[in-house]
This record gives C-alpha cells, structure tokens and sequence, in this order.
C-alpha cells in the first residue's frame, strides 16, 4: 500500500510539472517521463524541509509532497481555452493509461528486458546497500535522519576523516528518507522505479526512428553493459545522474526541432539542474552546451539579446543546485567543514597530464579488455555504426550530428574534470562518469541513416507481408 500511494504521488507530482510546462510527447513518452520527473522533485523536499530547519518527520516529509502534487495539478481538469492563444498537451489521462499495442516479434526483447528489471527490481528490494561509499554517507545519513529528524545529526560525530561520501549531494538522503519512513528497511525501490521508467523511455524514443526490433535489440545491448546494468540496484548517484542528464540534452535538442514547444527548453534547464544537484561537477558539463545553444540561435538569425537570456536560463537551474548544494548544504549547514579548493590541482597549465588523462581514458575504459567487462561490446557496435553512417552517407543526420556533439561533451569534459580534480581517477569517478555517454551512444544510433533506412525497409517488408496475407 506504502508503494503504491509513493508510485501514486510520484505519477501526479511530475504529471502536473509536465502540463504547468506544456511538455507534448506520445502518452507512453509521457508515462514514465512523470514518474522520472516527480522523483525528482520528491528528492528535493526533505532536503528543502531541512535547509528551512523544520524537523523530518513523516507528516512533513509526505505532507509536503502531497502539498506539492496538489499544487502542481490544480486546474489541471479545467479545459485551456484556444482563444487564450495558449496550447497544452493532448494527453490526457485516459490516453496516458490506454493499452498498449504489442506486436509478436517484440516480445523476445520485452521478455528479456523484463527478466533484467525483475533482477534488479528483486535486489533493490531484498538486499541492503553494500557499497563503502553509500555506507560511509547518504545510506548512513539517512538511516540516523529517520531516527532522529534532521539530516545535521550524530552520524557526523564519528571520525570521517578518511573519506568524503557524507559531503555528497543530499539526493540519495531525500529518497532514503521518503522510502525508510514508508516502511522500506533498505529504502532503494525509488532505484527501481528509475530504471524501469528509463528503460520503457529509451524503448519509445528509440521505436520513433527505428524498427521496434532493432529498437528492442539496441536497447537490450545498453542495458546488458555489465556495469551500467549493476548500478540499477546500487544506490549510488551515477545512475540517475546518467537519467537525468540525458533528459535534459534530449529536450534541449528537441526544443530547438519542429517538435519542440516553449516549455521544453525551460523543462531541458530544470533537468540539468537536477542532473547538477545530483553530481555537482555536471555543472561544468552543462556549461559546454552553451555553444550550442549560441550557434543553433545564430543560424535561426535571433537578437543577442535572446541569445545571451537562453544561455542564462538554461544554466541558471544548475548555478542555483550548485550553491544550494555546494556552497551553502556544506559550508551553512552541516556540523563539519569540507575544504573543496585543497583538491584541485595546483598545475592546471601542464596540458601533458591532461593529455594523459585523455590517453588513459581511451586506452582503459575503451579499448582495453576491462572495457569489455564493463560494457560488453556496445561502444564498439556504435563506433561501427558511426564510421559505416560516415563512409556510405558521407554525412550525418542533423540529430545524429547533435548526439555526437554531447558523446564529445561527456568524453572530453570528464577529463577536464579529472584534470581539475585529481581524486576524479580514471578507473573510478570517471569510468561512472561514462555512464552518461551510453544514452547519447544510442540516441546516435537511433539517428543513423543507414539504421533508418534498414528500418524502412523492414517496415516496407512487413507491410508486404501482411497485405499478401490479407491482414
């Protein structure tokens, strides 16, 4: 019943974020993209309860977040009128929960897929956490924020010199803490609610393009990289930084498209700043989509003006969960102190160690045989894909060409960041770092024009088939 209200209030709370920004997408894009957006608001509450010294009991924590669904559905019944020159999403409820049509040669892939989520579903939610740095920070932090109401409490009396986990983003606390006080010891089925709902994502987006069968088997790949897939039930930030992060580049670039709607770009800004407050160094990875946006405007021929407003807008999210994080969660709030600028490196302007970092990337986390432990074949099959799209079309597809430009923005942005922070090693910070390049890896893949035209075909194919069959 406890899950069920959760998954409840979740649904309605991005829901409503969805209409307030008038986000139009295919009901089964809308469906789970709720559950992924009110998770992420739901994470923000008991933090924002403690940043305003009221105490976490469970009649603040889950009536904030009843408090904060209500608001964002009201009105949400009441028809918008077209003479308001204002336009809303089409779905509805009705058409969100509709059956789905499921054809046959989609269920080996469905099958499969759902053997994968009921593993890591099973393990969210019978096994404890395990890892050292979950219960060297938000694990522990949250289980004594249960006990004792505040997350300022007597984990911090320990002696935590010989790590840094309780200085972490207070996101992996918020949802220990909602899950906890629902009468979930371990907590982590927030996890699985993530990675189902972005999996059924991925599985959309990808058939908008594609063939549901090679839809079916690009996913299958990603989500079997043996990495990604373990951190599904590990509660860590890597994942869901990964989720997030993703979701804000796909609205950023289809807010620029002729499917985009005004409130998407607005909804892209808010998604990065939630990828930022779950990692804060995706601050400088945000920053990189800046020229970007500068030279899609340039084209589109706008004022500086509005140019100079969307950079600022689509920073600003970010900006604002970095100093609510970092800046004032650590220096304000908590009762030790955590001196940030002692771990950057002092030598900033020796490109050689930067170009080593590049160099180790490539040769441990791509080309090596770890690699392949770490992510199957997957980054091979899209390096193929994207020589093949080069050598036969000579060109790329615009969203192909956008995909790539934020493969680039993860790969040579976490280097920088190693660069910056010597304790980001290659082998460890970075290597989940690449989480957040295997999305763009297969969106890129999506937009493939020889897996287009392939598509097509089978398309083709399969409607010849069922006029000769007279179905």
């Amino acid at each position: 019943m406890a899950l069920t209200l959760l998954i409840i209030c979740h649904f309605f709370t991005g829901y409503g974020l969805l209409r307030l920004l008038r986000i139009d997408h295919k009901p089964l894009v809308i469906l789970p993209l709720a559950f992924l957006a009110g998770i992420a608001v739901d994470s923000l509450l008991p933090f924002l309860l403690q940043l305003c010294h009221c105490p976490l009991y469970p009649v603040t924590v889950f009536g904030s977040m009843g408090l904060v669904s209500l608001l964002l559905n009201t009105g949400w019944l009441r028809p918008v009128r077209a003479d308001r020159g204002t336009t809303r999403p089409s779905q509805t409820l009705k058409s969100i929960l509709s059956p789905i049509r499921i054809r046959s040669y989609e269920l080996p892939f469905l099958l499969l897929l759902s053997f994968l989520i009921f593993v890591s579903v099973w393990r969210c939610y019978y096994l404890p956490p395990t890892s050292r740095d979950a219960l060297s920070g938000p694990e522990a932090i949250a289980e004594y924020a249960v006990r004792e109401h505040t997350i300022a409490n007597s984990f911090f009396t320990v002696d935590l010199s010989t790590t840094n986990n309780q200085f972490k983003s207070p996101f992996l606390i918020g949802l220990q803490v909602i899950y906890k006080m629902a009468g979930f010891p371990f907590g982590q089925v927030w996890l699985s609610i993530v990675f189902v709902s972005f999996t059924c994502l991925l599985y959309q987006l990808l058939k908008l393009t594609l063939h549901p069968i090679l839809a079916g088997l690009l996913l299958l790949l990603m989500t079997m990289a043996p990495e990604l897939y373990a951190y599904s039930f590990m509660i860590l930030y890597d994942y869901s930084n990964m989720v997030f992060f993703f979701l804000g580049i796909y609205f950023l670039f289809r807010s620029d498209g002729k499917d985009g709607a005004p409130g998407e770009f607005f909804f892209a800004a808010l998604l990065m700043g939630v990828s930022t407050y779950i990692r804060s160094e995706t601050l400088v990875l945000a920053a990189f989509f800046l020229p970007l946006i500068v030279r899609k405007d340039w084209r589109n021929k706008k004022p500086l003006g509005k140019m100079v407003r969307r950079c600022v807008l689509f920073l600003l999210p970010s900006l604002a969960a970095y100093f609510l994080t970092t800046w004032l969660y650590i220096n304000y709030y908590l009762p030790v102190r955590y001196d940030i600028s002692s771990l950057t490196n002092p030598h900033l302007l020796q490109l050689s160690a930067l170009y080593h970092v590049y160099v180790n990337m490539v040769t441990e986390l791509v080309t090596s045989a770890w690699s392949l432990n770490l992510w199957g074949y997957f980054i091979f099959l899209w390096a193929a894909v994207f020589l093949a799209d080069v050598l036969v079309n000579r060109r790329l597809s615009r969203p192909a060409r956008d995909w790539l430009y934020a493969v680039g923005v993860v790969f040579f942005g976490l280097g920088l960041l190693s660069h910056i922070f010597p304790l980001m090693e290659v082998g460890l910070t970075i290597k989940r770092g690449f989480f957040k390049i295997l999305p763009s890896m297969l969106l890129s893949m999506a937009n493939s024009r020889l897996l287009i035209m392939l598509s097509t075909r089978m398309t083709r194919w399969e409607e010849g088939l069922v006029v000769r069959s007279g179905g």
